[in-house]
């Protein structure tokens, strides 16, 4: 059986079902990719179908061969489409039957040893009290366990108590081993042959030396474009002070709350143990001082690129110190007791052991800072949480070279596939690049959507320049923004790079505006977009979550408002890192790095326009920067073909010619 046969069944299956010559050439290539064990890159625009276009061959390749396929999109919309939208179709035409599961991070899993932790020590949070029982109905009915699937009253704060923890679970040991939810769903991933991740997942597993997956050799990366920052930020590390004293008031006890060190009756030196968390309480408030006095704080990230003097290193050694004593400690206890107390005894120490080697190393690494390929910087303490000091991070320059040493040497198959991809006609050089240059069979597949025809690109010419988020640039879009929302009686994303940019806007039009406009800083995302969909000819400013993964077809989203080129700031250090490393190579940053990424954003942005054959609408985009600069045209050829107006008059004369595709 081949992907040909199977698209013609589903066709047959579904009345409104059309096989597009993009969907089948794009299945064909992953089906050779599972064949001749390559690796692939497909960008396939909007309409083209790729989900089944890699699905339909992977069932195939899995049935064939017995071989797991994993597949890590992004998105929450996207995993939910496959797993309720596009597998069981392909489970209503595949004679043979094939096993689909989703798979989420241990800490959306209930743990029930926590659960009933926190319930007898009424730990719970007390706004929870007259919600348990709700909540107990609920875990006793479930089969999964999943917090995204309780739809009650629940606080994070009560989420974070009762989930699983991998530094805390006691694994064989626990008295609900055998019933645990997470467990019973790892037997599930085990003997799927499609198994649904996302980004974050599929990354923690390549960090964790690939321990909490299932064994894989196929994988497939769709929305592949963000794949590669979220892989270097799992091999992130980051440490402060709150979080170091929150560890160290766990194992010591609070005047509110015992720590467990107490009940180490075993052993003839848990006082000095405790001793020495008094000591590193003090070596902390003394080491996070020194770096005050020797980085002022600031309002946003601040990359190290020296040696600091700091402590000489007494932190650290005091850190390692009490991890030595928890070790000898360990000895004593043990999680294959009879008593489930000691049981948790011996998991305490292994967790605080952990936690305090990691921060130990972090503070070691930050304090040497020799590593060239580590990018380290602090950020400003936050003051919601009423944080006192600033705190520490690192994290690899180039993920690149995570994809060459640790994943692709697992793989047989890989291949990466996304709407966007290309930063230029033709061309997967920056993303390649971010890959780590692999040897790749390559496929462009333009979208078969007639977007000269259904969509409008405007691009105004006199607009301010928006550097650095100047007042004159505000004063401007504010004027246009609400002309364009009329244009188009609302059914408009006001899409921002910057939640600053955004406020501005909103707070200059809001309230004479004849329209209900969402905002995402004054919202949040979700009830944002859920307002905006239940009210009619509304409006929503967001910033980077609404810039893709979000699928709203015909009548409610007419018009996307690029209020401004998404580059990244260039303050941010990993990129501020790679900047500096590609001058001293005598390469250009800007149009290898800044340019390609705002391109391939930008597409992702314009991509939420036109969703099906019938929608029309107006894709805006307010940066004058299109025009004046050299760039520009770059920018522009690497859109959609849609047809291009430069004046408010042009743009609704166009707009009324606009007509949708009637039903057929």
């Amino acid at each position: 059986m081949n992907v040909e046969t199977i698209f013609k069944k589903i066709a047959k299956k579904i009345p409104d079902f059309e096989v597009r010559k993009e969907q089948i050439e794009m299945s064909n290539l992953v089906a050779d990719t599972f064949s001749s064990h390559k690796k692939s890159i497909v960008e396939a625009g909007t309409g083209v179908g790729k989900s089944l276009a890699y699905l339909v061959p992977a069932v195939l390749h899995s049935l064939k061969t017995g071989d797991k396929v994993v597949i890590s999109t992004e998105t929450i919309a996207l995993q939910n489409q496959l797993i309720k939208k596009d597998i069981p179709i392909l489970k209503d035409v595949f004679e043979e039957e094939f096993n689909a599961e989703i798979a989420f991070g241990a800490n959306n899993y209930v743990c029930k040893r926590k659960l009933g932790n926190v319930v007898q020590a009424g730990s719970f949070p007390i706004e929870m009290t007259k919600h348990l029982n709700d909540f107990y109905a609920w875990e006793k009915q479930t089969e999964s366990g999943i917090k995204s699937e309780y739809d009650g009253i629940a606080t994070n704060e009560f989420w974070s108590q009762i989930t699983r923890d991998g530094d805390s679970c006691l694994g064989r040991n626990c008295p609900n081993f055998s019933k645990s939810f997470y467990f019973l769903e790892k037997e599930k991933w085990a003997n799927a042959n499609i198994l649904i991740v996302n980004h974050h997942l599929l990354s923690a597993n390549i960090s964790s030396e690939f321990k909490i997956l299932p064994v894989f050799s196929s994988l497939i990366i769709d929305e592949a474009h963000s794949f590669p920052d979220i892989l270097g930020k799992s091999f992130g590390l980051e440490t402060s002070y709150e979080e170091i004293l929150k560890l160290l008031q766990y194992m010591n006890g609070t005047d509110k709350r015992p720590g467990y060190i107490h009940r180490l009756d075993k052993i003839k030196f848990k006082n000095e143990i405790r001793d020495s968390i008094d000591a590193a309480s003090k070596s902390m408030i003394v080491f996070f001082n020194k770096l005050a006095s020797e980085v002022p704080n600031s309002f946003q990230a601040q990359r190290i690129t020296k040696k600091l003097k700091l402590d000489g290193g007494e932190l650290e050694e005091i850190l390692s110190d009490i991890v030595s004593s928890l070790e000898r400690a360990k000895n004593f206890y043990s999680k294959d007791s009879e008593d489930i107390s000691e049981k948790e005894l011996s998991l305490d120490l292994e967790f605080s052991i952990k936690k305090l080697s990691d921060s130990e190393s972090v503070i070691s690494q930050f304090r040497k800072n020799d590593d060239k390929n580590l990018v380290v910087w602090l950020e400003p303490p936050s003051q919601i949480k009423k944080e006192q000091f600033m705190k520490i991070f690192l994290e690899p320059m180039y993920p690149e070279k995570i994809m060459e040493e640790k994943l692709v040497p697992n793989l047989e198959n890989l291949i990466f596939t996304s709407a966007t991809l290309s930063s230029s006609k033709k061309d997967f050089s920056y993303f390649k690049n971010k890959v780590g240059n692999l040897k790749t069979k390559e496929l462009i597949l333009d979208s078969p959507f007639e977007y000269e025809k259904n969509c409008l690109m405007y691009l105004p010419k006199n607009i301010r320049d928006p550097k650095e988020e100047d007042e004159g640039y505000h004063e401007d879009i504010s004027k246009l923004i609400p002309l364009l929302i009329d244009l188009t009686n609302g059914n408009t994303f006001v899409l921002f790079t910057s939640f600053k940019s955004l406020e501005k806007v909103y707070n200059e039009i809001e309230k004479t505006s004849p329209y209900k406009i969402f905002s995402q800083k004054e919202l949040g995302a979700e009830k944002a977009k859920s307002e905006y969909l239940k009210n009619e000819n509304s409006v929503l400013f967001g910033v980077s979550t609404f810039w893709q993964g979000i699928d709203i077809k015909g009548d409610k989203l007419r018009s996307v408002i690029i209020t401004k080129l998404p580059f990244q700031p260039p303050s941010d250090p990993v990129l501020e890192a790679r900047m500096d490393d590609y001058k001293k190579l005598n390469k250009n940053s800007f149009f290898e790095l800044q340019l390609p990424y705002a391109i391939l954003t930008l597409k992702q942005g314009f991509g939420r326009l036109i969703r099906s054959k019938k929608d029309i609408g107006v894709v805006s985009l307010l940066d004058p920067r299109i025009q004046t600069k050299g760039y520009g045209k770059q920018v522009v050829d690497a859109m959609p073909n849609a047809k291009k107006v430069f004046s408010l008059k042009d743009l609704k004369t166009e707009y009324k010619k606009l007509t949708p595709i009637p039903n057929e």
